[in-house]
């Protein structure tokens, strides 16, 4: 039988007639799919309620914690940021940080890495060891040196012997510490 609109006349059906949201029997599950029960399914509010779950759990593909951080390091208000994990031994630490300055962030992020790399040394001296066994060259400008020399009370006229001996025990530490 053809269906009837409200002027009983065959064939003629109304948009409002077209829209099956507004019946109870219809669940939206998400934007443009459905669960529809039918008058014979038997199934009550309980039943039907478990098998819209049942549904939209197996139609949600599993989110990418990618995405979850991208996210995450997009409300943050800073201007620089990471989150990160990281596996040291048998162990995962997780880490996060976020500044306007990204030297912070960065410093951050590189004694983080040391502190959980050898428990037992500095992460100054873990950060000098991996940039020379990554044979990772680093260029600073001429002023470090003289602000090496001026930590250690020397000066351009003194010997390189006598800052190989300064340093020997602490290392050379670049740039120079404000406390030395």
């Amino acid at each position: 039988m053809a269906p009837r609109g409200p002027n009983d006349e065959e064939g003629v059906v109304e948009p409002d007639d077209l829209d099956i949201t507004k019946n109870e029997e219809v669940h939206e599950l998400r934007d443009g799919q459905y669960v529809i029960a039918t008058e014979n399914a038997g199934a009550d509010d309980r039943d039907l309620a478990e098998l819209r779950a049942d549904l939209r759990e197996a139609s949600t593909p599993e989110p990418d914690p990618r995405s979850a951080l991208v996210e995450h390091l997009e409300s943050v208000s800073a201007a620089n940021g990471f989150v990160i994990a990281g596996r040291f031994d048998d162990e995962v630490a997780v880490h996060e940080s976020t500044s306007d300055d990204p030297g912070a962030v960065f410093r951050e992020l590189l004694t983080w890495y040391a502190a959980n790399v050898d428990d037992d040394t500095p992460a100054p001296e873990v950060l000098g060891i991996l940039c020379l066994a990554a044979r990772l060259p680093v260029r600073y400008p001429a002023r470090t040196v003289a602000d090496v020399l001026a930590a250690h009370d020397l000066s351009p006229d003194d010997s390189i012997r006598e800052l190989i001996d300064i340093v020997r025990d602490e290392g050379l530490v670049i740039p120079p510490d404000a406390d030395e």
